[in-house]
């Protein structure tokens, strides 16, 4: 297999290399380059590279079987549309996790990000143009409320066992905590008045809403905190500085009204 680094074809004792031999170097790498951009269909490499994209983004083993049932449905209606199997399956991968309702929203810079690790190469523009021409081929689900990726922010909490723990030390139930937690943060993100929403991240909102909401749990129990912004920003995968700007501008200065009452 040709290295997929820059390469420079040289003949034997480090003579210019014959036309006919450069000329098949080219083509094999070009052939090579070529599978790994999406442009054949490698189904083992296609489904492995899924399951590495769904471990980064932090997604169910669920939504990787639906994604490869709706990558099938499409391949036998349609013969490679795009010309790029990478890029037919990140929309099925984002068509599968809309699907999903709010239990598993991924966002399409992720997504992109995600791909371009495993050497797919596709713009965000490129995701999205797809996106929106999709419907002829299989349904989108659109995202537009930040209370759409509450469940996300919530399964990313979920996956660290640090957390857990500190739930557990803190006597709750990890069930009953998160359950209240993804109940009162979709609560108190419709509090929100429309002003305060507009032309925010969807994500950083849900994720806010999603903190303030433990730190008022807790508060109510009379516990202390469970996980500080520090630990929240780098499991969720946000920065402090925008937790902190976020819990400022739209909690701490001007409270909104109480959603969460001890049980």
């Amino acid at each position: 297999m040709i290295s997929r680094r820059p390469s420079l074809y040289i003949g034997f004792g480090g003579c210019a290399p014959l036309s006919s031999a450069e000329a098949k170097f080219d083509r094999l790498k070009k052939l090579q380059d070529s599978i790994y951009a999406g442009a054949c269909l490698d189904l083992f490499k296609l489904r492995r590279d899924l399951e590495s994209v769904a471990d980064y983004l932090l997604l169910p083993d669920e939504l990787v079987e639906a994604t490869v049932h709706c990558f099938d449905d499409v391949l036998s209606k349609v013969k490679n549309p795009y010309n790029n199997y990478g890029l037919l399956l990140a929309v099925c991968l984002i068509a599968s996790s809309r699907a999903s309702g709010d239990r598993m929203p991924v966002k399409l810079a992720e997504v992109v990000d995600a791909f371009r690790m495993r050497g797919y190469r596709f713009s965000l523009r490129v995701l999205a143009k797809t996106l929106s021409s999709a419907s002829n081929i299989l349904p989108i689900k659109k995202f537009t409320r930040c209370e759409d990726y509450v469940g996300r922010v919530i399964e990313r909490l979920r996956a660290s066992p640090y957390i857990s723990v500190r739930i557990r030390v803190a006597g709750i139930s990890e069930e009953e905590f998160f359950e209240q937690l993804y109940e009162h943060s979709k609560e108190l993100l419709s509090s929100l008045p429309p002003s305060k929403r507009s032309g925010k991240n969807p994500f950083l909102l849900a994720a806010s809403a999603v903190f303030e909401t433990s730190a008022q749990i807790t508060l109510n129990r009379g516990t202390g905190n469970i996980i500080t912004k520090s630990e929240f920003s780098k499991y969720v995968g946000i920065a402090e500085y925008t937790l902190r700007s976020h819990l400022t501008g739209l909690y701490r200065a001007t409270p909104v009204k109480a959603v969460i009452t001890g049980r």
